[in-house]
């Protein structure tokens, strides 16, 4: 049986469909910049994408892999949606962190936090916008996006600051102990996703144990955080449609944040990110680009 992502309406010069799970092409893209280093781990790198259109310095879209944590790469079906961040004008960066179980959490937001810091301390050689970055992620990506992004106010002006305009995140576990009372029994059963969120923790979120706690996005919630533009399908039975609810709901509640830069966007009939083509094509990824548009200046 043919995984559904299939039935995405690709953009055939993008795309490679030949695998079984269609793979993004890059060699349309001209002007790249492939597996910079932003640090010395082997995982620890960025590749970044620019549009066709020359300018001085481009407002950028920094794209977040989901994978559980614990697998996924900067270069698989989760870029796809990032080319259309090209079209729009945005320079396009997509980042590897490390993966648990070998470096379990804060491994991978600490990587984001310092991958971000990166492109700002050298955006003018990058010819990037650092008053203008976006974090976009999905699933446990969405989680790394929220995460950096509600922290990001704290480091400016520091040596690591790594402060961002807006973030996207997609179908995002926010909270790993609410994530036990959401999820169906079979979710929590399957072995990959008890593996993922052991790997993460060091432990499965039974309980609101302080690292599960620490580990979830809406812990960090601040006063000056980034814009939100929170996406979710209301039929994901992997990362319940309650996470997404419950975080714009936390989020409207702090009184931090004008109601112009909070979205919540629920696709109706919509599973998990690469269960379907929803989270793929232009449909549903143009209202998240015309969102950090709105926010360019």
């Amino acid at each position: 049986m043919a995984p559904p992502i299939r039935k995405t309406r690709f953009v055939p010069e993008w795309i490679d469909m030949k695998p079984r799970i269609p793979v993004p092409r890059i060699d349309w893209i001209q002007d790249k910049k492939l597996n910079i280093p932003y640090g010395t781990a082997p995982l620890q790198k960025i590749d970044i994408y620019y549009p066709k259109t020359i300018k001085q310095t481009y407002p950028t879209v920094i794209l977040v892999h989901g994978g559980g944590f614990m697998r996924c790469d900067k270069r698989d079906w989760h870029l796809y949606p990032g080319f259309y961040a090209l079209e729009a004008g945005f320079a396009l960066v997509s980042v590897n962190y490390r993966l648990a179980p070998a470096d379990p959490y804060p491994a991978a937001v600490e990587d984001l936090k310092s991958a971000v810091s990166y492109l700002r301390e050298n955006a003018v050689a990058l010819r990037l916008d650092a008053e203008n970055f976006f974090l976009y992620g999905t699933s446990a990506g969405g989680n790394l996006v929220s995460y950096a992004g509600l922290d990001g106010n704290a480091s400016r002006g520091t040596t690591r600051d790594f402060h961002v305009k807006a973030v996207a995140a997609l179908c995002p576990l926010i909270n790993f102990t609410d994530w036990v009372k959401q999820a169906p029994w079979y979710i929590q059963a399957l072995p990959a996703m008890r593996a993922a969120l052991k790997g993460y923790l060091g432990e499965f979120p039974w309980k609101s144990s302080q690292r599960a706690i620490e580990a979830s996005a809406d812990s960090r919630i601040a006063p000056n955080a980034p814009a939100f533009y929170i996406q979710q399908g209301d039929k994901d039975p992997a990362v319940n449609v309650r996470q997404a609810i419950d975080f714009y709901d936390k989020l409207k509640s702090s009184g931090y944040f004008n109601e112009k830069d909070l979205v919540l966007d629920i696709l109706k009939g919509t599973p998990h990110a690469g269960a379907g083509p929803e989270f793929l094509e232009l449909t549903n990824v143009k209202p998240i680009l015309d969102f950090f548009t709105r926010r360019i200046g």
